[in-house]
C-alpha cells in the first residue's frame, strides 16, 4: 500500500517543515464525523453551510461539527476538531 505525504508551509511566519499523512480517497463518508471550520471571514460560514448541505444530501448518515475560529491565533476548537472528527473542511474567504 502506497502511503502519499504532503509539505504543508505558513507563508506568514517561519518556515517550518510539517508532514501529514494525506487521506485515502477509497473510502466512503458514510458515517463519518465531519467538521466545518469557519475562520469568520466574510461568507465563509455561508459557504461551509452549502458545502454541508451537499454532503448532507449526498451522505445523509454523516455528522457535521461546524466551528467558527475567531482570531487567527485562536486554538481552542482546533483540539476539538482534532479529537473528534473524521476530517475538516477548512473555508477562508474575504
Amino acid at each position: 500500500m502506497q502511503t502519499d505525504f504532503m509539505e504543508v508551509i505558513n507563508p506568514t511566519a517561519d518556515r517550518e517543515l510539517k508532514v501529514g499523512k494525506i487521506a485515502s480517497r477509497n473510502h466512503g463518508l458514510e458515517a463519518k464525523r465531519i467538521g466545518l471550520l469557519d475562520n469568520s471571514k466574510p461568507n465563509a460560514d455561508k459557504f461551509l453551510e452549502y458545502v454541508g448541505r451537499l454532503l448532507k444530501e449526498r451522505y445523509p448518515t454523516i455528522e457535521l461539527l461546524p466551528r467558527r475560529k475567531m482570531t487567527r491565533t485562536e486554538a481552542d476548537c482546533l483540539q476539538d476538531l482534532i479529537a473528534s472528527c473524521d476530517l475538516v473542511i477548512s473555508a477562508f474567504a474575504d
